[in-house]
């Protein structure tokens, strides 16, 4: 009788930490304070639907997306799950790529991959130290901050205070550019100089032809919906100042506030070790393989 009671003891205690504990897992919005100040905590979610297009077996099937930035100023990954086992594979920025396998898809058969992540976001940025801040000031492909038209612009906007330059430079991108819809394909920041349709690069560009470090990224603002959706993903613009990378969204004229709204998904950059490549949310490999981003209706 005395081994029963026991049993019905832990059997109770067991079920009293899983019920806290799925308490505490599904939980969001929660203020939780660091050495970053107060943070919250958010639990999101993102799927895919794979599928085998054709009436033959596919022998081998392969599939990359992003995971949430493990870190930044203003951004924590502290957990990561996924309905299949995965590789996780980082870049030299701090990118996380999973990486899935499957084989012997059956003909016109559909696997659908969930992946949920626990994030913890913050509205005032902390100091990251930065081992290399070169690629940050340099050109690359579509941020063309070393030419001429550009250099000469940008100088509009010095100020003897390098965020006060930064913070110029946002006020006339906000101002002056205007959107065009989504493009599929980058066109880089001499293109919306003289066009007006891509907000991210040109800031990027203007802050490195100012010698002020400035990165690209790409991701999802949080809307109280914590499933992802396709058409809800969207560039912004991070610019390195006293030690810390802080949020400039001239699409949205958002500047150096409402940080914990953004969910970083990628850095982006022209790294040759990120096996992404110029994809920016997903990408696949398969003869006859089909994917599609879930969205929420």
């Amino acid at each position: 009788m005395r081994k029963k009671k026991v049993s019905l003891c832990l059997i109770a205690l067991t079920f009293c930490f899983t019920l806290f504990k799925a308490e505490v897992d599904s939980s969001d919005n929660r203020h939780i304070d660091s050495e970053s100040g107060s943070s919250i905590h958010r639990q999101i979610q993102y799927s895919f639907t794979l599928q085998n297009k054709t009436n033959r077996l596919l022998n081998k099937a392969e599939f990359w997306t992003y995971a949430p930035v493990k870190l930044t100023s203003t951004q924590r990954c502290i957990k990561l799950e996924a309905s299949y086992p995965y590789e996780l594979i980082e870049d030299d920025l701090g990118n996380q790529i999973l990486y899935f396998r499957f084989g012997n898809i059956s003909p016109y058969d559909t696997k659908f991959i969930t992946i949920k992540a626990s994030l913890l976001l913050f509205d005032k940025p902390s100091s990251i130290s930065v081992q290399d801040i070169n690629p940050f000031i340099q050109p690359e492909k579509y941020i063309e901050s070393d030419h001429p038209e550009l250099l000469k612009f940008a100088g509009k906007f010095k100020d003897q205070k390098q965020i006060k330059t930064a913070e110029n430079i946002f006020r006339w991108v906000a101002n002056n550019v205007h959107y065009a819809g989504y493009l599929r394909d980058g066109r880089g920041a001499l293109y919306t100089l003289r066009d007006c349709t891509e907000y991210m690069y040109l800031f990027v560009a203007l802050c490195r032809a100012s010698d002020i470090p400035a990165r690209g990224i790409g991701g999802y603002v949080y809307s109280g919906v914590p499933i992802l959706n396709p058409s809800s993903y969207h560039n912004w613009a991070e610019f390195y100042d006293d030690s810390a990378w802080r949020i400039a969204d001239p699409q949205k004229k958002v500047f150096m506030h409402d940080s914990s709204h953004y969910i970083a998904m990628n850095i982006i950059s022209d790294s040759p070790k990120n096996p992404m490549g110029e994809f920016y949310r997903f990408r696949f490999a398969g003869d006859g393989l089909e994917v599609k981003m879930n969205g929420t209706k």
